[in-house]
């Protein structure tokens, strides 16, 4: 299996197993980088609200790929804590949907600090070729992740 110093390009099989590694070693240690108060779960229900606007726990659950009960306790949590706040449904009122408040995005802020922080303080022991080719191959994770299921 070519690794990242052959010259040899892998069959997209291999890659698809180097890539994997590697993407999971850094999402682990990511996740040692959130402020140690707040889990990823939250850290990403907190980035779909932020992103995506209010939404039902239906939704919500949807997006984080958990359980509709699940995302009730988390967001139990949320609105306990006051880093999400409910609201109605403006077409459907017997809709409630939540939002994210401006605690929860001091928290989300704080955490992608640190975490990108932990990111730049590694990528500057790169060089100028390394960085381009990370930069790209971040485009193209990227389009993979939003093109397809």
């Amino acid at each position: 299996m070519p690794n990242q110093f052959s010259a040899t390009i892998g069959t997209p099989a291999e890659v698809a197993g180097n890539l994997r590694v590697a993407l999971m070693r850094m999402v682990r240690r990511l996740k040692r980088e959130t402020d140690g108060e707040h889990s990823m779960s939250v850290i990403a229900a907190l980035g779909s609200l932020n992103s995506r606007g209010p939404l039902t726990l239906g939704e919500l659950a949807e997006a984080e790929g958990v359980s509709r009960p699940s995302m009730t306790v988390l967001a139990a949590s949320l609105l306990d804590q006051n880093l999400i706040a409910k609201e109605p449904d403006p077409s459907d009122g017997r809709l409630v949907r939540v939002h994210i408040t401006h605690a929860g995005k001091r928290v989300l802020e704080r955490s992608r600090t640190r975490r990108n922080a932990y990111l730049a303080k590694r990528l500057g022991a790169l060089g100028s070729d390394e960085l381009r080719i990370l930069d790209e191959a971040a485009t193209i994770l990227l389009r993979l992740v939003e093109d397809g299921p």
